[in-house]
């Protein structure tokens, strides 16, 4: 268990199967609400996914499951309270940060959060109707598309 601090709240990072992590999210997940959140499609854990989980004075406030597996961590459900784009913000910083040296990220996100995710590293590789399938840029990778873009723009030499 890894417990970073952030100004107002503190991201953990747990291991699937890590009794930690049922007491901080089996009460959430088990809820209609949050179930409702994640359009009623359940949470799901095993030994190969990694837990980033926000609280707030010993308060859960969000959370994300990464699946990994054959080189790809995978978001595929979370939540947040009260889609907090710090919260959003930080959690997905972590995942990115955690993760990206070893794994290409990808999420299947909900369109109403896809700002979020744009705006913290990951691009839309194509729409459903409710969902949009997300990768995560590595640093050189975003470094190379911007230079590229400018390139394209006339605006690099």
């Amino acid at each position: 268990m890894i417990i970073l601090k952030y100004s107002r709240m503190e991201i953990t990072k747990l291991e699937g199967e890590d009794k930690k992590l049922y007491e901080l999210v089996a009460h959430l997940a088990m809820n209609g609400e949050v179930l409702a959140y994640n359009l009623n499609y359940p949470y799901k854990t095993s030994e190969a996914h990694l837990w980033f989980v926000a609280t707030d004075n010993d308060n859960v406030i969000g959370f994300i499951p990464v699946k990994r597996e054959g080189g790809i961590a995978k978001v595929n459900n979370y939540y947040v309270v009260d889609d907090d784009h710090a919260v959003f913000a930080a959690l997905l910083k972590e995942v990115i940060n955690t993760l990206s040296v070893d794994f290409d990220i990808e999420s299947i996100t909900q369109v109403r959060h896809v700002p979020d995710f744009e705006q913290n590293g990951f691009a839309v590789m194509f729409y459903w109707k409710r969902y949009a399938k997300m990768r995560a840029f590595k640093k050189n990778e975003e470094e190379r598309v911007r230079t590229d873009d400018a390139k394209n723009r006339g605006t690099v030499q």
